[in-house]
């Protein structure tokens, strides 16, 4: 019914003219019903209003563990590289600077200096981890803040797996084949010089170093590879049937992806210079 609008009932009223109705036939008054209305609507504002502060509510109790850790602080956290598969990110901690509360996916994290990396949790509690270049630790997915505790900055590139969907499980490392029985190229983890020291469903880590001078066996990528290079060396690389590259210039730090699922390479490594050439060799599972 419009506001204003004859009650049912009343056939042929003629408000044009103002007469008013007879007393035994007076209009039903409205306005009970417009403030039953009215406090009908102001109730179901209420309600929203009052549902969206319980969400913005519960929204705050979510600590900025939630958060990515690189928007958690950029400046900290920088992406080195991102696919379907991973992303891989940098994390450089000045002394004693500390990145808040952030969430990681699975991943595993390489540590490119010498230092300790102190971790929180949730609940307040904390543990320090001592660590040299090189070492390695596998997280399942984790809410934490980390704090360089140092006087020396610290170094991290954390690879995180995308499509980690199970807990990580131990595959027994496969044992190198003698030297001497190897005929090249060789499977990258039989080479010498790549030590597995690590593998999971997800990952095999391998650890590869070469002295001054010394030169690994022809062997064969054939999984997507991150490299993590932990000191400055000078190398030459070179691939089947072709020439030798021209020296490169090795730093810590400096991390390279390679695709070798799709194009599977062969290759074979130099150590030129006078300094150990030492990199964490992280091949992803197809």
């Amino acid at each position: 019914m419009k506001w204003g609008a004859a009650p049912l009932g009343y056939k042929g009223a003629d408000f044009s003219s103002r007469r008013r109705p007879s007393p035994s036939r007076k209009l039903t008054d409205s306005r009970p019903l417009r403030v039953i209305l009215l406090a009908f609507g102001a109730a179901i504002e209420f309600d929203s209003r009052m549902r969206a502060f319980i969400l913005l509510f519960l929204l705050s109790l979510i600590p900025a563990a939630a958060q990515d850790p690189v928007a958690v602080n950029p400046k900290i956290v920088k992406v080195e590289f991102e696919n379907g598969k991973v992303r891989v990110v940098r994390v450089r901690l000045d002394p004693h600077q500390r990145l808040e509360m952030h969430s990681h996916p699975a991943q595993l994290a390489v540590q490119v200096d010498n230092g300790t990396l102190r971790t929180f949790t949730p609940d307040g509690k904390s543990h320090d981890d001592p660590g040299s270049a090189g070492a390695f630790f596998w997280l399942e997915p984790t809410t934490h803040a980390v704090e360089n505790p140092g006087n020396a900055p610290l170094e991290l590139i954390e690879v995180e797996m995308k499509k980690a969907s199970a807990p990580s499980v131990p595959v027994p490392a496969s044992q190198q084949a003698a030297e001497l029985a190897l005929k090249e190229p060789v499977p990258v983890q039989q080479e010498p010089h790549h030590h597995p020291i690590f593998q999971n469903q997800y990952v095999l880590v391998l650890d590869v170093v070469l002295a001054p001078g010394e030169t690994t066996l022809f062997h064969t990528h054939s999984h997507d590879n991150i490299a993590v290079h932990l000191n400055q060396a000078q190398v030459q690389a070179q691939r089947l049937g072709e020439d030798w590259q021209p020296a490169t210039q090795d730093v810590p730090g400096r991390v390279n992806y390679a695709e070798g699922a799709k194009a599977p390479y062969t290759h074979r490594i130099k150590n030129v210079g006078t300094t150990t050439f030492h990199v964490i060799d992280i091949d992803l599972a197809p």
